[in-house]
């Protein structure tokens, strides 16, 4: 299982492995947007794997919305009609996408009422260094929205499919409504002062990161700089492009075998 860093470790292991740990040739800045660089790039070799258990099946309802950013569905799953039973493949000839929706081909009785689940995939967005101890969720303003008076999350680079981290569990960004208010994808329980964290963690491979967030950083100081040294920056940073494509083909993901139908 891949390690999970926070943006504060990743900037201290890219900045140790560039030599520059006070900041001094690439700024803070320029350091994270390297990381964000890199982590943009790592698709469609290295994904996010997530389960969403938010919809009732009906057996007259033929379509579901899917999670925020999903990029694919795997597989699509029934919740077992007894705790003795296991779940229930939908095998996949009996449904497809259309635009942002789950759509059923077929019809299931037996399962009406059952929780139904999806196994889909997303893309690593960014990290951020978001943590909190004032979170709320109002039946008020709604069991699906969370809130923090001293957050800045427009600012921060909050976006859809971000991971809101509470102590009864994951819930991911389906909107930014404001600065210090997020929508997300399905209800939480009522609660005050909660602890948060908001996209704090990335298992983007951690060599990757450094090779590629390095190459960024040369082709950045190659910008406005005097003709030989822009030439070696741009010698370095096509070397650790190299590098970091060769060490995301070596621990690329591989899709679960699925049975096709």
């Amino acid at each position: 299982m891949a390690v999970q860093r926070t943006l504060a470790q990743l900037k201290t292991e890219v900045a140790s492995f560039i030599d520059d740990a006070s900041y001094t040739r690439w700024s803070e800045a320029d350091v994270t947007a390297a990381i964000y660089a890199a982590m943009r790039n790592a698709p469609p070799a290295w994904w996010e794997d997530r389960i969403d258990d938010t919809h009732t099946y009906s057996d007259s309802t033929y379509r579901y919305a899917l999670p925020p950013v999903c990029e694919t569905v795997e597989e699509v799953w029934f919740e077992p009609l007894s705790s003795d039973k296991p779940r229930r493949l939908v095998v996949p000839s009996s449904w497809h996408i259309e635009g942002d929706e789950l759509v059923f081909t077929e019809t299931y009785s037996k399962y009406d009422g059952q929780t139904l689940y999806m196994h889909y995939v997303v893309f690593p967005q960014h990290v951020l260094s978001i943590s909190n101890t004032d979170g709320e969720v109002s039946a008020g303003t709604g069991l699906n929205v969370f809130s923090s008076d001293d957050s800045t999350f427009i600012t921060d680079g909050v976006l859809p499919g971000d991971a809101l981290v509470l102590t009864q569990g994951t819930f991911y960004v389906k909107e930014v409504l404001e600065e210090t208010a997020l929508e997300v994808h399905k209800d939480m329980a009522e609660g005050s002062t909660l602890p948060f964290s908001v996209a704090y963690y990335t298992d983007v491979p951690i060599m990757y990161l450094l090779y590629f967030a390095t190459a960024e950083l040369y082709e950045r100081a190659s910008r406005n700089r005097p003709g030989v040294e822009v030439d070696e920056n741009l010698r370095f940073s096509a070397y650790y492009r190299q590098l970091a494509a060769q060490e995301l083909r070596r621990q690329r993901k591989t899709h679960r075998p699925r049975r096709r139908y």
